[in-house]
């Protein structure tokens, strides 16, 4: 990815294997584990996250979900299924970065307030903004 590089956080029920995966894509990601935030409550990942300017990649969705009842946020990337393999993760997480190559303005920037939802291997990718910009219903 070029300019305005979107940075990640990754949950800790996704593989710390994946940082080494995004960094050869040219993205910056960080795990929960590895900055030993695991075991940590939701809230404080995601008070790190915001603090460091970092997009949380979950499988954890009703939690952080709830966390963003705030005006600003880097983003957040949410995959929908459960008992994922590393690969599966890899794939899915992939896709997100492949739609974000493709935005005409930075990734980092079209995260800011957007969810990306991962339904599954083959489904699109749910692309919502919370909360919602001005003139939204």
């Amino acid at each position: 990815m070029a300019r305005g590089r979107v940075k990640l956080l990754l949950d800790e029920h996704l593989s710390p294997t994946l940082v080494a995966r995004c960094a050869e894509r040219g993205v910056v990601a960080h795990s929960v584990v590895y900055l030993r935030l695991d075991d940590t409550d939701d809230h404080v990942i995601w008070r790190y996250a915001f603090e460091h300017d970092l997009v949380v990649v979950t499988t954890n969705a009703r939690h952080f979900l709830r966390l963003l009842d705030v005006e600003l946020h880097p983003g957040l990337i949410v995959l929908r299924e459960g008992g994922l393999t590393r690969a599966e993760q890899w794939d899915r997480l992939a896709r997100v970065l492949d739609h974000l190559e493709r935005q005409p303005e930075p990734a980092a920037s079209y995260m800011v307030n957007r969810v990306i939802d991962v339904l599954g291997p083959e489904e699109d990718l749910l692309v919502r903004q919370i909360p919602p910009g001005p003139g939204a219903p």
